[in-house]
């Protein structure tokens, strides 16, 4: 009789809602092969946290540096819009909006994949100005592939796998 009954496993995991946006978040383990997370969708959340801190992030010390690390981790057309978004004459660049005085700091709250190569990723913008903090909530919708395209040995220090965000789009969470 025993026999004839179906082996089944349990697999444990912890689910999460933030009471203030219903935002969930899933605690799971890793795994290769299959399972509750591979290794392929933890290098690409790893990834696409990374853009969007360095991206919507700003700090002047660290700023020449986020510019390198977006410009990399962008793909040509992203790269262009990047560079067009942070050049100093743009009143909206963020030098421009924040200057040395200021700072924004980008805390992820969600990665999430609508399919293998588009992603949805909720931030926190937190913008600090001398003894003022403001906060928001954002989500962007990021395409994304990996290139392997020919890269200097400093570029794939910061780019080992050829990340390449091809489309890029940040949005105000609206919360009703």
């Amino acid at each position: 009789m025993a026999a004839l009954t179906p082996l089944k496993t349990v697999e444990p995991f912890v689910i999460r809602v933030d009471r203030a946006t219903g935002a969930v978040d899933v605690a799971r383990g890793l795994s290769a092969e299959s399972g509750p997370v591979q290794y392929e969708e933890a290098v690409s959340k790893y990834f696409l946290a990374r853009y969007v801190r360095a991206r919507e992030g700003y700090l002047d010390a660290a700023a020449r540096e986020n510019f390198r690390l977006v410009s990399i981790l962008s793909g040509p057309e992203a790269q262009q819009r990047w560079a067009e978004q942070f050049r100093g004459t743009n009143p909206s660049s963020p030098q421009n909006l924040y200057g040395p005085q200021a700072e924004a700091v980008a805390s992820i709250r969600t990665v999430a994949f609508i399919n293998p190569e588009v992603a949805t990723v909720r931030y926190r913008l937190t913008v600090r100005r001398a003894h003022q903090s403001e906060q928001s909530d954002w989500i962007a919708t990021i395409r994304f592939a990996y290139s392997r395209a020919p890269l200097t040995e400093a570029d794939r220090l910061l780019n080992p796998l050829g990340f390449q965000v091809l489309s890029y789009r940040s949005d105000p969470e609206v919360i009703p």
